[in-house]
Formats: structure tokens, C-alpha cells, sequence
């Protein structure tokens, strides 16, 4: 790990404990912390860190003091219109109940919650609520992004809303059913003090599905530090008032105790703060692995090849058969997508409530992919058999974080 990471990480436990950030070393490339600091969406954390040192040594690198002091006010811009447009939807649509959740629900949780970036406002409600808040966004002036089964997305400028009807709704590397425990939400919600019809998850649940949150993350194309930020901040906030036995019960219902197990351990060691759950040992070459990929994919993944090879990794885990008929079967998989998958995406959404109608989408699906993407299709369907060792490599990532 080079000095600049070293400093990245001691600036975001130094913010966890309440203490100005000050570098162990006069040579630190200063570009490369800001590089860091934009990658993993903190620029104002990293300025309120480091702003006593940036007084105090005017003359080091005062360009980029400069700049994180930009990303602290865009940051507050961002947070106060953000919440403004919300309060102004939420008015909007007093009569519809919904669940803040991801960003708009953690920054609660920091010491200042403004320098928790949030990339858009996600919020759950009662499928039969669709139309209404459809209705609203529109002529609020919001355009209609994305429209599928899953979630309804618009945006204004800059200002993106996620409106689920799901709260979890994709599936990990095993067999469980995300989608119908997290449909659970309504039963796990308290009421925003002075907001009626306004939620938050109950603390427990919101654990679970940060932690789910996660999982999709790291076994999809990645994470940032952030969202390991949020864990510890809702742990050091929450922690002491929340049922931890219960807790662990449902993680292994989830298949998901040994991975907290190992985002605790990561927790513990990037923040230096005690965990809830006994963690054991990490690995230092997972530790050494991981930290890097962090660092060099940013907030969350790059477009490289294990992180494109993260699908059929998860796939091929997915199955109990060996490496070559779990690859045949993605194969059969990519070729005639299962109903399921076929409702979530726009182009397809005629099959959403009309499952006959799935051969038709198939037909679609290929006369575009042969007339618009050939090569990239035919690349994907050789995927399992052309990349075995990348997508193994990727693989044994996932198993090594208890996935």
C-alpha cells in the first residue's frame, strides 16, 4: 500500500473517532490523495480531515486544498437540494406511504451528514402507489429514465429518484430468495417523528439490507470505502440498541453471516473500531488484495475484465455442477433469459404480468443482438468457455469474502 492510500484510509478512521488528519510524512503526493478522495465520492470528509493541516502548511499544496474545499461546498449544495426536492415530492404525495433507504436514510448517521455523498434519492412504496408518484414526478418536470418491473427512475437536473416498489430485488452467488425476505418491509419500518406515511427500516432490517446492499456490490462489479463507512457509522451510532442475536439468525437465513464476519474484520482493521460480532482473523493476503481493488476501482468498479467476468462468476458459484456444464448452462441461460430477468429490463417490458409472451422477447432479443451487437454477443456467449481463469480468479474473490 503506497503512503497516499496509507493517509486515505487513517483520514476516513480519523473521521469515524473525531480527530483532525494530519500526514505522517512531508512527501505525500497530494494529487493522488484528491484522486482518491473524487474516486471514492468524499471530497468533503477528506477537506473537513485536513483543513487544520492545510492552514498550518499554506504552502503545501495549496491547489488541491483548493479543491477539496470545492468538494466540501458542492457536497452541502448537493445535500441541501437533494433533501429540498424531496421535501417537496414527499408534500406532493402526503397520502402515499413510503421508506427512505441507501443514501437519504444513512447520512443521518454521520457527524455531518452532508459530507455523506448520496448518488440519488431511493425511496420504497406500495406497488398500487406507482402511478401517483409517477404522476407527481412528471409534472415536477422529471424525465422518466428508466421504467421497468423493478424501479422507476427519473431525473432533473442532476437530481436523480430511484422509486422502488422492491426493496432488494436481484439475487447473490447461493440460492436464497433476497427478494421476498426484504419484501418484508412494511412489517420492519418506524415512522419519521412528525411525518405521517414517511419510514425508516427499523435498525436490524436496515443492517440486513446494508449488508445484502453490500453483497450485491462486491459480487457484481464492486465498492468503494463508503459503504463500509456506513456500516461502521451505524454501528458506533446504533450499535449498543441493537438485537445482535437476532441479527445473527437472520444472517445465516441469508447466507450472509460469514461475509459480515469478514466486513467486520475489514471494519476493524481500516477504522480501529470494535465490532459486534466476533470476526476471528484476516487473512493478510485477502486484506492486501482487497484493499487494492478498492483503491483501484473507485465508488463502484471500473470496467476492467474480472470485474466484467463478475456475472459469470457468480453464475458458475451459483451452481452445484462442475466448472463446464455450470459454464454450458449459463450459456442456455444468456441465450433464453428466465422470466424473471426478462421484466426487469425496458426494452422487454411487454412480458412484465404476461409470461406467454416470453418466446417473443427471445425472438426480439436476438434479431437486435445480430443486427446491433454481434460481436459483443457472441464474445459474451463464449465468455465461460474463453475466460475460465479470469472468471475463477473472480470466483475465488467472491468465496474469499464468505460469499
Amino acid at each position: 500500500m503506497t503512503a497516499e492510500q496509507q493517509f486515505f484510509i487513517q483520514i476516513l478512521a480519523d473521521h469515524v473517532h473525531g480527530r483532525p488528519s494530519v500526514p505522517e510524512t512531508d512527501s505525500l503526493n497530494w494529487e493522488k490523495v484528491y484522486y482518491y478522495a473524487q474516486e471514492q465520492a468524499l471530497p468533503g470528509l477528506v477537506y473537513v480531515q485536513t483543513k487544520d493541516f492545510f492552514k498550518a502548511h499554506k504552502d503545501i499544496a495549496p491547489d488541491i486544498g483548493a479543491k477539496l474545499h470545492q468538494g466540501l461546498y458542492s457536497d452541502v449544495y448537493l445535500y441541501a437540494n437533494r433533501r429540498a426536492e424531496f421535501q417537496a415530492f414527499f408534500r406532493q404525495c402526503k397520502e402515499v406511504p413510503m421508506v427512505l433507504m441507501k443514501g437519504i436514510a444513512l447520512q443521518e448517521y454521520y457527524p455531518v451528514p452532508a459530507l455523506r455523498s448520496m448518488g440519488d434519492i431511493d425511496v420504497v412504496i406500495h406497488t398500487e402507489d406507482r402511478e401517483k408518484t409517477d404522476r407527481v414526478m412528471l409534472e415536477n418536470g422529471y424525465s422518466k429514465m428508466v421504467n421497468n418491473h423493478a424501479v422507476w427512475t427519473y431525473d432533473k437536473d442532476y437530481i436523480e429518484f430511484e422509486i422502488h416498489d422492491h426493496m432488494f430485488y436481484e439475487y447473490l452467488a447461493n440460492d436464497v430468495d433476497y427478494r421476498s425476505y426484504f419484501d418484508q418491509i412494511w412489517d420492519h419500518i418506524s415512522q419519521v417523528e412528525g411525518e405521517e406515511n414517511l419510514y425508516i427500516p427499523d435498525k436490524e432490517f436496515h443492517f440486513l439490507f446494508l449488508i445484502t446492499h453490500l453483497a450485491k456490490h462486491i459480487t457484481n462489479k464492486g465498492i468503494g470505502f463508503r459503504g463500509f463507512l456506513d456500516l461502521t457509522f451505524v454501528i458506533k451510532r446504533e450499535g449498543r440498541q441493537m438485537n445482535w442475536q437476532w441479527i445473527e439468525s437472520e444472517l445465516a437465513k441469508l447466507k450472509l453471516l460469514d461475509f459480515t464476519k469478514t466486513c467486520f474484520a475489514l471494519c476493524r482493521k481500516w477504522f480501529d473500531l470494535e465490532m459486534p460480532i466476533e470476526t476471528g482473523a484476516l487473512d493478510p493476503d485477502f486484506y492486501s488484495q482487497v484493499t487494492a481493488k478498492m483503491f483501484n476501482d473507485g465508488m463502484f468498479g471500473l470496467e476492467n475484465e474480472q470485474n466484467e467476468a463478475a456475472h459469470a462468476a457468480k453464475e458458475i458459484k451459483r451452481s452445484k455442477d462442475s466448472y463446464w456444464i455450470s459454464a454450458a448452462k449459463l450459456t442456455i441461460r444468456r441465450l433464453f433469459p428466465p422470466y424473471r430477468d426478462m421484466q426487469l429490463v425496458p426494452w422487454y417490458s411487454f412480458v412484465d404480468g404476461r409470461p406467454w409472451l416470453l418466446p417473443f422477447a427471445w425472438v426480439y432479443r436476438w434479431f437486435y443482438t445480430a443486427t446491433h451487437k454481434f460481436k459483443q454477443s457472441k464474445d459474451l456467449l463464449a465468455e465461460p468457455f474463453t475466460k475460465r481463469k479470469v472468471i475463477e480468479k473472480r470466483e475465488n474473490l467472491i468465496r474469499g469474502w464468505g460469499l
